[in-house]
């Protein structure tokens, strides 16, 4: 099931309608499947409307179980509206401007929101493996945060990132072989500088045996993988011939933090901030489908 961001606010605009488009979500092509026995009969509840039992064998299916709205007081319509705000503009939101957007009174309330959509879609790319030409190199996050003075950072801590990004070939319409970027993946290391432990588990557990890595000197010698290893510390121009897309997806991450939410990122939450802008960054090329690929996340 999907729904063009733009058909969002008039193909969804009640409780119930935001409920029936969950439910779709949820049970997906084939409709209502009961858990237990299989059958695909159901009663609606009138009184419970988050509630189908089957009428095989009288289990109950509750909407909001396993999804990111599960155990929330919030209403469907809000979640829906909250995800369409996230999801409809490539810098994304802070929580303080979905607070006015929905109108809420706590701005917790609106940080919880967004956390909790940023752990779902974040979970969704975690499934995938990169494979092909890929590029790997570490980077840090929020290394400057003791230079803004605000209140929400203390110290000087360095964290440390791992990145992995597919390197993609195509021709253009003139016959010449051009470079893009694939699918991009990220490894929060918790530790202020990467180890050989921690790039061994990353690409173990996120690129695809037999595929070729490319990267500057830190990293070399990958089990079951073809390694491509340059010193390019310093060199501008050999980070654009060996290293072009996973750079530039550290930059514009950078600047996407200082500019959509100011750097103010506790290191304890970084994990899911970048589980976002590597979610938008990954369908970047089919942004329409940016909302409703969300919404399947949020109702697995």
């Amino acid at each position: 099931l999907k729904i063009q961001a733009h058909e969002f606010f008039t193909e969804v605009k009640t409780e119930s309608e935001a409920r029936e488009f969950v439910w779709e979500m949820k049970f997906g092509k084939e409709g209502y499947k009961c858990s237990r026995c299989e059958s695909k009969e159901y009663w609606s509840l009138e009184c419970r409307p988050e509630i189908r039992e089957c009428q095989g064998c009288g289990h109950q299916e509750r909407l909001r179980k396993g999804t990111c709205f599960e155990n929330s007081k919030k209403g469907l319509l809000v979640w829906m509206r909250a995800l369409y705000f996230v999801m409809q503009d490539k810098r994304g939101i802070s929580a303080l401007q979905l607070q006015r957007m929905l109108g809420l009174r706590s701005y917790q309330t609106a940080w919880s929101m967004l956390l909790r959509i940023r752990r779902s879609i974040g979970m969704r790319d975690e499934r995938y493996q990169l494979s092909g030409v890929v590029e790997f190199d570490g980077a840090y996050f929020l290394n400057d945060r003791e230079k803004l003075k605000d209140r929400h950072y203390s110290g000087n801590k360095k964290d440390a990132v791992l990145i992995a990004v597919e390197q993609k070939k195509w021709i253009d319409e003139k016959g010449r072989e051009k470079s893009k970027a694939g699918f991009a993946k990220i490894y929060i290391t918790q530790r202020t500088k990467e180890t050989k432990q921690d790039a061994d588990k990353f690409v173990t557990q996120s690129i695809k045996p037999r595929s070729k890595i490319v990267t500057d000197g830190k990293f070399k010698n990958f089990e079951s993988m073809t390694t491509d290893s340059k010193v390019i510390s310093g060199d501008s121009n050999a980070v654009k011939e060996h290293l072009p897309w996973v750079h530039k997806f550290i930059s514009n991450s950078k600047r996407w933090m200082l500019g959509t939410h100011h750097g103010r990122i506790d290191p304890k939450y970084l994990k899911y901030y970048l589980a976002e802008y590597t979610f938008r960054f990954n369908r970047r090329h089919d942004p329409n489908s940016l909302f409703s690929r969300a919404l399947a996340a949020c109702c697995e």
